[in-house]
């Protein structure tokens, strides 16, 4: 399974990085209203430890961001920095405790501040529905939960319309009490995307 994700990871990410220049928007500033103003593609690697077993909990996060600045929308239109909701579909294959999956969507408020011409500093919170098809004594049956997310990182340039982020996520896997068991399944995650900017 992962050299199938993987095979197919590797070819999005090379056409991403051949998109002409020329199909992103004008600069920022001549924005108005909420816009897109990134496309990403993404993947890292995700461990944790079971509470009720001695098994790790393992992933490999595999996905798109698509981010929207809302600057206008907030009042910060003249701010150096960049608050931006961003809709992340994911799908993370598991590794341990058994072979499985988790996917979903994830909606994120982020906070691009800019530390020096061409790097900004990243902070992110975003949750959730995701179904994650293993059995767990935290969790109970495959099924319904939700992903809960907070980050930091940093972004930094690599041409006048795309960059790569590298960052840490903590993560929280729950159902919020809509079933029992309801333990919660707790891992960190290092992640790097790849960006395209508008």
């Amino acid at each position: 399974m992962k050299k199938k994700l993987f095979r197919l990871f590797i070819p999005l990410l090379f056409t991403c990085s051949f998109i002409p220049g020329k199909l992103n928007a004008a600069p920022s500033d001549t924005h108005e209203g909420v816009h897109l103003d990134e496309i990403a593609i993404g993947s890292g690697y995700a461990w944790g430890h079971m509470k009720f077993t001695e098994a790790d909990y393992h992933a490999v996060p595999i996905f798109v961001r698509f981010g929207f600045d809302m600057n206008s929308a907030f009042g910060m239109r003249d701010s150096k920095g960049t608050l931006q909701l961003a809709l992340e579909p994911f799908c993370n294959p598991v590794t341990e405790p058994d072979s499985g999956v988790e996917t979903g969507l994830n909606v994120f408020f982020r906070y691009l501040h800019p530390i020096a011409p061409s790097v900004k500093l990243v902070g992110e919170i975003g949750s959730g529905p995701m179904y994650l098809s293993i059995d767990s004594k935290e969790q109970g049956d495959a099924g319904f939960n939700f992903l809960n997310q907070f980050g930091l990182g940093a972004q930094v340039a690599v041409s006048g319309n795309s960059a790569i982020t590298v960052g840490y996520r903590f993560r929280h896997l729950s159902n919020a009490g809509t079933s029992e068991p309801n333990h919660g399944i707790n891992s960190n995650a290092v992640v790097l995307s790849y960006s395209l900017l508008y």
